[in-house]
C-alpha cells in the first residue's frame, strides 16, 4: 500500500467512511486512514454495503445477500455521478484489512470509470 503525500493527490475517504473507521479503529490506525490520500483532486471514495433481493434457499430459509463496493465520486461535478467497484460478496467490517484494499490502483480504476461515465 502506497500513501501519497504530494499535494496533487488529494482524493480521500468521505466523512461518512471516516466516521465509521474512527468508531472501529484505535487512534494510531485511524490516523493512517485519515491521512490516506490517493487519486486526483476532489476525488472522494467510500465503502458502501448494499443488500440484494431476498433469496429462498431449498430448505425454506430466506437469505438477504449483501455486497460491498468501493464507491467513487468527484465532489466538484454538477451531476454527482458515482462509480462502484465490487470489493466483496458480503459485508466488510471497517478495519485495517478493509483499509488495505484501497490502493492507488483501485482508486485509479475508479477514476477511470468516472471519466468513462461522463
Amino acid at each position: 500500500m502506497q500513501i501519497n503525500a504530494q499535494q496533487s493527490f488529494t482524493g480521500r475517504f468521505s466523512p461518512k467512511a471516516l466516521a465509521k473507521f474512527q468508531e472501529n479503529l484505535d487512534p494510531k490506525d485511524f490516523k493512517k486512514v485519515k491521512d490516506f490520500y490517493a487519486g486526483t483532486k476532489y476525488t472522494k471514495f467510500d465503502i458502501v454495503t448494499i443488500s440484494n433481493q431476498p433469496q429462498r434457499l431449498p430448505n425454506g430459509i430466506v437469505v438477504i445477500p449483501k455486497e460491498t463496493f468501493a464507491e467513487f465520486s468527484n465532489s466538484r461535478t454538477k451531476k454527482q455521478v458515482k462509480a462502484r467497484i465490487k470489493l466483496a460478496n458480503g459485508e466488510l467490517p471497517f478495519n485495517m484489512e478493509t483499509f488495505k484494499l484501497f490502493t492507488d490502483d483501485l482508486v485509479k480504476r475508479g477514476e477511470e470509470l468516472l471519466k468513462s461515465i461522463k
